[in-house]
Order: C-alpha cells, then sequence, then structure tokens
C-alpha cells in the first residue's frame, strides 16, 4: 500500500465515525467540530500533495550517503538533500567506534547546510576527547556549527540508527 492508499484509508475510515455518530444522534460539540475539520484539511491537502509528486513521499538521504565532514571530535559526517531539506548527522561513537549515532533534521535550508559544511560557526570552549582537541574560535568547527545552527535551530528531528 502507497502513502496516498494510506492515507485514503484513514480518510474513509474518520469519515466512516463521524457517520455513525451522526446516524445515532449524538452530538459533537463545537471543539471537537474543530478538531475534525482541521484533521480532514490536513489528509486532503497531504494527499494532494502527493498526488502531486506521483504518489511517494521523497525520502531524502540515506545513512550510505554521509560523508566525513573532516577532522572533528564530535561528527563524523553528515548527508544532506536539497530536494527534501533533509539532513543526516553521524556523530562519533565511543572510542575506537567511528560510527556513532545518526540523527536526521528535517526542512533545514540549504543556506544552513552550507554553514553546517564549512563548519563556519567557531569553538566556544576549549577541549579534547579522545578523537581530537579545540580551542575557543577554532574554525572549522563541525561540532559547533550542529550545536548552533541545528540543534538550537529547533528542526525537528529524530535519530536514525
Amino acid at each position: 500500500m502507497n502513502d496516498i492508499q494510506e492515507l485514503e484509508s484513514m480518510l474513509r475510515d474518520l469519515l466512516g465515525i463521524i457517520q455513525q455518530v451522526l446516524e445515532s444522534g449524538e452530538t459533537i460539540d463545537d471543539a471537537v467540530q474543530g478538531a475534525i475539520a482541521q484533521t480532514l484539511e490536513l489528509l486532503m491537502g497531504r494527499i494532494e500533495a502527493l498526488r502531486g509528486q506521483g504518489g511517494q513521499v521523497p525520502a531524502g538521504p540515506t545513512p550510505e550517503q554521509i560523508h566525513p565532514g573532516g577532522p572533528s571530535s564530535n561528527v563524523e559526517g553528515f548527508a544532506y538533500d536539497p530536494k527534501t531539506n533533509k539532513l543526516l548527522v553521524r556523530f562519533l561513537g565511543k572510542h575506537p567506534n567511528r560510527n556513532g549515532p545518526i540523527y536526521g533534521y528535517d526542512k533545514v535550508p540549504p543556506e544552513i547546510f552550507d554553514l553546517l559544511r564549512k563548519g563556519a560557526v567557531p569553538a566556544r570552549t576549549d577541549g579534547k576527547n579522545k578523537w581530537g582537541k579545540w580551542w575557543k574560535g577554532k574554525v572549522p568547527s563541525f561540532g559547533a556549527s550542529v550545536f548552533t545552527l541545528i540543534k538550537n535551530g529547533g528542526y525537528n528531528y529524530r535519530r536514525m540508527a
């Protein structure tokens, strides 16, 4: 079942429930009616958007597409898809394992990714770990760039692996 079919099935189920409630003579209070209307509008909008995309939501980058970000004591690498504005960041793992957790971030503008890719935000602290050392003002700083531009940017994220 593709994305459009799943959403259409949800829409039919929701409309069926509404019909059963109305046929039973029950009343639906104004707040619930508003929520139902909003849900129906969102479902219809998403179905129409998917139809315009050929029925599938663009996938974005995959973990296999993550490229090394350069020398970093925090970030192993990243992948970005400008068509979907999705960003994947792989952090360093526990020493000696370089491959740490991967996080996916949604709706990251290309300009923000370009700054991240350059490590444009200077480090704000001094320190070192098993992967390297850093100091105030160090550039490029991929860790500081991820923290400032992405984490503090408020983008929706999820742990991928």
